[in-house]
């Protein structure tokens, strides 16, 4: 595949990801794939795409850059502190929804490997997306 064969992979991905849905998302991947060096399956993505959505994320592309198997992607994301869910590092595990949005940046890489997603990798803001929806952060008393 070409870089910009690779590129419309990844774009299709956030469109699917901002439509929620979940399942077409899935779909661009790979049965041996990796998300942040854990293997993962359909099942597994599915869930975290789940969770996405009733953070009611979206994307907007800024840059994208294609180089042989991998794409980076520059994104403002935009949501909603509406669940409690495990993703973004945990941040909205623990703590009952807020309401509040959030944007922040993020910046992904991924490969692609016959036409499908075989590894994902992020660098999100979550502080500032738990600072925007009112998280503090505090010292661990001893």
């Amino acid at each position: 595949m070409t870089p910009e064969q690779n590129k419309q992979i990844v774009r299709r991905q956030f469109e699917l990801l901002n439509e929620r849905d979940a399942k077409g998302a899935v779909a661009l991947w790979g049965p041996d794939s990796y998300n942040h060096g854990q293997k993962v399956d359909a099942k597994q993505l599915e869930s975290v795409y789940a969770s996405l959505s009733q953070l009611q994320e979206r994307h907007s592309i800024h840059e994208m850059v294609a180089e042989g198997d991998w794409v980076a992607v520059r994104t403002t994301c935009e949501g909603v502190h509406a669940a409690k869910v495990r993703v973004n590092s945990g941040i909205f595990a623990e703590i009952e929804p807020t309401g509040k949005k959030y944007t922040v940046q993020h910046m992904h890489l991924f490969r692609i490997v016959d036409g499908k997603i075989a590894a994902h990798w992020a660098n999100r803001d979550d502080l500032g997306a738990a600072r925007q929806v009112g998280l503090e952060l505090r010292p661990v008393s001893e």
